[in-house]
């Protein structure tokens, strides 16, 4: 018995000496070979950690047994498909901007945003499962994603609205507005106010990820949107039509 206890150690002891791990190391193209630490785009390893701004030309499928870890630095985007297929999952603590997602398995602590539809199906033996967590796990299909390629703006078909300010992004749209709600998406908490051409205030509001202004009362005009995101401020003009 004490024998065969030690042949399982030295078998379980070998198999986590011999797990790989490959880590994004730069922003840039999953295809790329120079954002991972391996200099080779990742096949199958036990764990792929993207910390950095990864964006998908093509459609990627995460096979097993690999698990598929996005942490809070880290985003996916793309108008393209990932799936993960039965004993490989995905973890996400970041962002996912994505055209569709197919899983099995995985779990949501922060944002999910498809272009397209979201699939969870089953594995036989059965998966683990798919959950979004509290209290900011969430999923949205067909959002204004905000991805920062040449179809960021997938509604428009085009970046009208969009503003990079260093590594954050906002979105303000319609602009110029009449009389509907004018809408502002972030991708991280920001402090907003709405003042006159003259610096009268209207209204000041914190809020994570989205808000809306109401605008069917005020007249028409030019007014300035302040936005403070992590410590950076930003003005843009808004113009209110008939």
């Amino acid at each position: 018995m004490f024998y065969r206890v030690i042949f399982l150690l030295l078998i379980v002891g070998s198999s986590v000496l011999n797990a790989t791990t490959v880590t994004t190391i730069a922003d840039g193209d999953w295809e790329d070979a120079n954002v991972w630490n391996t200099h080779q785009i990742p096949v199958n390893p036990d764990s792929i950690i993207v910390s950095h701004y990864i964006v998908l030309n093509q459609n990627r499928t995460i096979s097993a047994p690999t698990i598929l870890y996005i942490n809070a630095l880290g985003t996916l985007c793309g108008e393209y498909l990932l799936e993960t297929l039965c004993n490989a999952s995905f973890i996400n603590y970041g962002h996912l901007f994505l055209g569709q997602i197919k899983t099995r398995s995985g779990l949501n602590y922060h944002v999910i945003e498809c272009k397209n539809y979201m699939i969870i199906s089953g594995c036989s033996p059965p998966a683990s499962g798919f959950s979004s967590l509290p209290p900011n796990g969430s999923v949205s299909v067909w959002p204004p994603v905000l991805c920062k390629t040449i179809d960021t703006n997938w509604e428009l078909g085009n970046q009208i609205g969009l503003i990079e300010l260093q590594n954050n992004v906002f979105k303000i749209y319609p602009n110029p507005i009449s009389n509907e709600p004018l809408h502002i998406e972030t991708l991280s908490y920001t402090k907003m106010s709405l003042t006159t051409i003259t610096g009268s205030a209207i209204e000041q509001q914190h809020f994570d990820y989205r808000t809306e202004i109401d605008f069917n009362k005020l007249p028409f005009g030019v007014y300035f949107l302040e936005l403070e995101i992590d410590g950076k401020k930003t003005v843009k003009k808004i113009i209110k039509t008939n």
